[in-house]
C-alpha cells in the first residue's frame, strides 16, 4: 500500500487498510501481516519503537509506523537491509572459503546450479525451502509451515524465467548420506546487470557448527563474480536477532543500508463464502516492487537464514 506524500493525512491510507482488512476477514483470515521499509535504524529512546523480539527498532514517527500502530498492529520483527559492494577486496573470498571448507571437512561437498534445479535433487531442495519456513527466525510472526514439493520447485524455477530473472544456487551435500545439508540462492534481473539479491540461505540445524553457511555463500559468490562480472551490488536482509548470519555477512563485507519492519495483527474471522475461499496451504512470498529493495533473508539461514 502506498499513499503519495501530498495525499497523506486525509484518511486515504486508513480507508485502503480498512478495505484490505475487510477483504481478508471475509476470506476467513485471522492473522494479518504487513511490512514497512525504513532508513538507518534509530537509537533507542522515545523516537523509536522496538520489535517484540528485543532486537531492532524503527522510527515511531514514520508514516507507515504511525498507521500500523493506530490500527492495532504489533512490531514483531525488524530485519537489517545490507548491501555488499562489488568487486570485493582481492583475496577475501579465498581466505573465507579456505577456512570454511576446512571446517566442513571431507563429509561435505558443494554443487552449484545456474538457472536450474536438477530433477534428481528437486525433492531435497523442496525440503530445504520448507525448512526455511520452520527453521528461520521469524520473531512473533505466525507464518506457519510453508510446504514445498518437487513440482513447486519446478514452478519456482519457471517463475524466475518468466520474470526475466536468473539465479545461482549452491547446495552442500552430506556425502555419507547423499542428502542436502545447506543451500543459498542469488537472484538477478537480466535487465539490471548491476543488481543482485541474496535470497534464501539455510543450514539444516542437524548440520550446523561446521561453517556450512559461510561455505555455500562463498562458493555462490565466486560463481556470481564469474558469471556476472558486471554486478556491483548484492542486497540482503536478515532478522536483527539472527546474529550468526549477520556475522557471516559482515565478515563477507555487507554494510547496513536500512531496515524492514514486519507487523502483525490478529482479527476475528467470518466464515468465508465458497466463491471467495482460498486454500491456506501456502504462505505467499512477500510482493516486492522491481527496485533494489531486497526480500527478507534469514541463521544459518537468511531470508538469508
Amino acid at each position: 500500500m502506498f499513499v503519495r506524500p501530498g495525499a497523506r493525512r486525509h484518511g486515504v491510507g486508513t480507508a485502503l487498510l480498512a478495505l484490505g482488512e475487510r477483504l481478508a476477514v471475509d476470506a476467513g483470515r485471522t492473522v494479518l501481516y504487513s511490512a514497512t521499509a525504513h532508513g538507518t535504524e534509530p537509537p533507542a529512546g522515545e523516537g523509536a519503537i522496538e520489535a517484540t523480539t528485543g532486537s531492532g527498532r524503527v522510527p515511531v514517527d514514520a508514516p507507515g509506523v504511525r498507521l500500523a500502530l493506530a490500527h492495532g498492529y504489533a512490531l514483531e520483527q525488524v530485519d537489517r537491509h545490507s548491501v555488499l559492494d562489488l568487486p570485493m577486496p582481492p583475496g577475501l573470498l579465498d581466505r573465507l572459503g579456505t577456512a570454511a571448507s576446512a571446517a566442513a571437512g571431507d563429509d561435505y561437498r558443494t554443487l552449484t546450479w545456474t538457472d536450474e534445479v536438477p530433477d534428481v535433487w528437486a525433492d531435497q531442495v523442496a525440503l530445504l525451502f520448507t525448512r526455511m519456513s520452520t527453521d528461520a527466525p521469524v520473531g512473533g510472526v505466525d507464518y506457519g509451515e510453508d510446504p514445498w514439493d518437487a513440482p513447486r520447485v519446478r514452478t519456482w524455477v519457471r517463475e524466475r524465467q518468466e520474470r526475466g530473472h536468473g539465479f545461482l544456487m549452491t547446495v552442500a551435500e552430506h556425502v555419507p548420506t547423499r542428502t542436502l545439508a545447506a543451500f543459498t540462492v542469488l537472484e538477478h534481473p537480466w535487465d539490471r546487470p548491476a543488481v543482485v539479491h541474496q535470497e534464501d540461505t539455510l543450514v539444516l540445524h542437524e548440520h550446523r557448527g561446521r561453517r556450512l553457511g559461510m561455505h555455500v555463500k562463498v562458493v555462490n559468490l565466486r560463481a556470481l563474480v564469474e558469471a556476472r562480472p558486471q554486478a556491483r551490488r548484492v542486497h540482503t536482509g536478515n532478522a536483527e536477532e539472527n546474529t550468526h548470519m549477520l556475522a557471516i555477512n559482515v565478515a563477507i563485507g555487507f554494510r547496513p543500508a536500512g531496515t524492514w519492519a514486519s507487523w502483525q495483527k490478529r482479527v476475528g474471522a467470518r466464515s468465508p463464502a465458497p466463491e471467495t475461499a482460498r486454500p491456506g496451504t501456502e504462505r505467499p512470498e512477500t510482493a516486492r516492487p522491481d527496485t533494489e529493495q531486497p526480500d527478507t533473508e534469514q541463521p544459518d539461514q537468511e531470508r538469508d537464514a
